[in-house]
């Protein structure tokens, strides 16, 4: 019987997020440049503890699309950088692995590592995502991080705006942020 009663206290639960938060932050020649969607989704296997606290994580996906991609620039830049990211045939960002490491850091917080898929435009690369986390009273979840990249690994190039007079840098931070609940 105890060796049995570990395992009782412990489930998988299938956990999710229909507004993760997604913030791409660049730079240009002239100034910095911001975009950001509310609307990305998550969904993961979670195995947690009696306390909520998760011990480990599997099947992670994670999608948004291009175009929900806002910027506080307007939309000649938001159009410029959905051309550059060729939304039209590559409409969304995706990242997926099968299984990630959770490190506990005292109390209700632990730290995920995610090695997977990270495929943006026609471009996909192996990538470690890290986030920070914690469980919250309502035992959801909430995580961020973030990630820094060159766009021209994925094939997406640098956007050029006035025939060349605002031409943004290759490499940005993606900043990442949801709470998942059970679905």
């Amino acid at each position: 019987i105890f060796f049995l009663l570990p395992s009782l206290a412990i489930a998988q639960v299938k956990m999710g997020s229909n507004s993760t938060k997604v913030v791409i932050e660049g730079t240009s020649n002239i100034h910095d440049w911001i975009m950001t969607s509310n609307s990305g989704s998550t969904s993961g296997t979670w195995t947690v503890d009696a306390a909520g606290v998760p011990t480990a994580l599997t099947n992670l996906s994670f999608i948004v699309n291009v175009t929900t991609l806002k910027s506080e620039k307007g939309s000649t830049m938001d159009n410029n950088a959905y051309k550059a990211m060729a939304s039209d045939k590559y409409p969304a960002i995706k990242f997926s692995c099968s299984s990630a490491t959770i490190q506990p850091k005292g109390g209700n917080a632990f730290t995920v590592t995610a090695p997977g898929k990270l495929s943006i435009s026609s471009g996909t690369r192996d990538v470690t995502l890290v986030a920070n986390g914690k469980v919250n009273p309502d035992k959801s979840l909430s995580l961020d991080g973030n990630y820094k990249l060159v766009t021209t690994d994925y094939n997406v190039k640098p956007i050029s705006i006035m025939l060349g007079a605002i031409k943004t840098e290759a490499g940005v931070n993606i900043k990442y942020s949801l709470v998942a609940k059970p679905q």
